[in-house]
């Protein structure tokens, strides 16, 4: 920021981002933060702040001489720092550390800003709202930022995008300002919204559902677009979307739960995906009863199957997609190269495929005999739609791998236009 101020770069500034690992005492580093600031009014130009405080195995625990005054100092800081910078619209605040005296800070410069916010990311266990129930905010993400407290933490009725990554085992949609005498809590203009659940950020399927307050009537009669990654979804929380012009629907998670997107009218929609991988264990069997389930009649332009199939061992005549337009198939080992299903998926116009291991194992020799046996196998060509193939496979690959699934592919795939051939990461 020195730097900065010296050279007169920031009256062309529109975002300022500080990223710092606090030390034992934190409230040294806020009282250097508004140190460095000063009182100049070049800061006028930040629109965009984005502000990190990282952990470390250093700073897990973190202390104050004085928790009382420290926390009323955090506060005045925060406040003087929204002073500077005043016309912030765009706030990010991130900290996963539980000391009361970074939280205090946060919940202060978040109120302060609060009111002329038009996005918001608020990853922090702190509470951000306000009191004001008219804001500029469109976009926000929250995660674990659900408090259990009454203060409410985003008007919802201009919202366009959110996206909440919840401790959902705290979750309340009381975070929300709603009417209390009709207890409705309406998203009037939000057309994107993610549901997520992660663990130390890594995509895990949450064995415990978003609740739902049997008091409060929440809707979302403009959303189009809905993601639900990784949150253990119940028929009552689809029910939410029932009534919403959805467009495009992203699952991912596990099979069983997907079968409750059944309850949206799909048909409707002009891309439906649907994800599972590593992490959610189910028999073949199963495997194959709930997918066939899922993908039989639904009319929709696109719909994806995304499937870690490592561990599983499918038979292709137990498998039966008539919906699929879009498979990706990944796992250390695929049989075929997934040929086998090709029948199997009437209109799929697109295939990926990503193995970590080529063929049984990977000489010159063992390839040629490979694809020998697949070119018999595979002799006539196939009545499928595809057009598009992506392989993606092992670096360790013998050199003639990549021409020997080219010439298989083209001969079985009458209608393929593009086949790409790359190397699994």
């Amino acid at each position: 920021m020195d730097l900065l101020l010296s050279t007169g770069y920031i009256k062309h500034s529109r975002e300022l981002v500080i990223t710092q690992t606090p030390t034992e005492y934190p409230i040294q580093l806020l009282v250097f933060i508004k140190h460095a600031l000063g009182n100049f009014c070049e800061w006028t130009g930040i629109r965009v702040l984005r502000l990190s405080f990282c952990t470390t195995i250093y700073n897990y625990e973190l202390h104050s001489e004085n928790d009382h005054e420290d926390n009323a100092r955090a506060a005045q800081i925060a406040q003087d720092i929204a002073e500077v910078l005043c016309n912030v619209d765009t706030l990010a605040i991130r900290t996963m550390l539980d000391n009361e005296m970074l939280i205090k800070f946060a919940e202060t410069l978040g109120r302060c800003y609060f009111g002329q916010l038009k996005d918001v990311w608020w990853m922090t266990p702190a509470c951000i709202g306000s009191d004001c129930t008219s804001t500029r905010l469109t976009t926000c993400l929250l995660r674990h930022a659900n408090n259990e407290q009454s203060m409410p933490l985003v008007c919802p009725q201009q919202l366009k995008s959110m996206r909440l990554v919840p401790y959902t085992n705290k979750f309340s949609w009381q975070c929300f300002h709603f009417d209390k005498q009709s207890n409705n809590i309406v998203f009037e203009d939000l057309t994107n919204l993610s549901l997520e659940s992660r663990h130390y950020g890594i995509r895990v399927p949450d064995d415990t559902p978003i609740l739902l307050e049997n008091e409060l009537n929440i809707s979302f009669p403009s959303l189009r677009h809905l993601s639900l990654i990784c949150v253990n979804i119940t028929p009552d929380i689809i029910q939410l979307f029932a009534a919403s012009p959805l467009t495009t629907v992203v699952f991912e998670g596990l099979l069983e739960n997907a079968l409750h997107l059944q309850a949206l009218n799909l048909n409707r929609l002009s891309m439906l995906k649907v994800s599972t991988w590593f992490g959610c264990t189910i028999s073949d069997e199963k495997f194959c009863t709930e997918s066939n389930a899922l993908f039989q009649s639904i009319e929709c332009a696109v719909v994806v199957f995304s499937v870690d199939i490592d561990d599983m061992a499918i038979n292709a005549t137990d498998v039966y997609w008539p919906c699929l337009t879009h498979l990706e198939l990944c796992s250390e080992y695929i049989e075929d190269l997934a040929l086998d299903l090709v029948p199997r998926v009437p209109n799929l116009v697109y295939l990926f495929v990503r193995a970590f291991k080529a063929g049984k194992d990977e000489t010159e020799q063992s390839a040629q005999e490979y694809f020998e046996c697949l070119r018999q196998k595979y002799s006539q060509p196939s009545q499928s739609n595809i057009t598009n193939v992506v392989l993606s496979f092992a670096t360790g690959r013998p050199k003639s791998f990549d021409d020997l699934a080219t010439d298989l592919f083209v001969h079985y795939l009458p209608k393929l236009r593009n086949i790409k051939l790359d190397n699994a990461v």
